[in-house]
């Protein structure tokens, strides 16, 4: 009896560990939804001063160019973290699709180490040449004012129209499906157009 009763506990206790979990992942994703819903529409507010890191030559556009444009995508860049900064290479095929729009791929790199870091991996060819600058948010001030981007490393990506209305969440160099839904998007914008 006591072994019946032990058995019927543990699989009581089971059951309502796994009912917690479930409550905290429907909780995790309500949360990301309402987020969502709370910024698509709204204004991305950009910094009063980026300044600009240009360490290649084949640029697209200059930062003057970019910021006249009638849709950008905006992605913030942890510049302190090695594979954060590797990850800008995954941008390289995407840009060539991009650009057939006319659409600007923004990075806004924040950094502990004064920049150093993705200096270093510029100078020493770690990342592959970029077609546009990069800026640099000295103060993080672009996911302060942007607090949705913190709620998730899938919203510290954006696609804006002239206007920096947020129209997209998410990333399109490490999802194909996200990418598809910010060229459908384009499209659908540019066609209305």
């Amino acid at each position: 009896m006591y072994h019946i009763s032990k058995s019927i506990l543990v699989l009581i206790w089971m059951c309502c560990i796994i009912s917690c979990k479930n409550k905290e992942e429907t909780d995790e994703i309500a949360s990301l939804k309402s987020v969502v819903e709370n910024t698509l529409g709204k204004k991305l507010i950009i910094p009063a001063s980026l300044p600009t890191y240009s360490p290649f030559t084949n640029y697209i556009a200059d930062s003057a160019a970019i910021f006249n444009s009638e849709y950008r995508i905006y992605s913030k860049v942890n510049a302190s973290c090695g594979s954060c900064i590797t990850h800008i290479n995954l941008w390289k095929n995407l840009i060539a699709e991009f650009s057939k729009y006319k659409i600007p791929v923004i990075l806004v790199c924040n950094s502990d180490d004064q920049f150093e870091l993705i200096k270093y991996f510029c100078e020493t060819g770690k990342l592959k040449s970029f077609s546009y600058p990069f800026f640099l948010d000295r103060k993080n001030e672009f996911v302060k004012k942007n607090k949705f981007m913190a709620a998730s490393k899938n919203f510290e990506t954006v696609l804006t129209d002239k206007n920096n209305t947020i129209l997209l969440l998410g990333n399109p160099a490490v999802s194909k499906a996200i990418n598809k839904l910010y060229l459908k998007e384009i499209q659908k914008r540019i066609n209305k157009d």
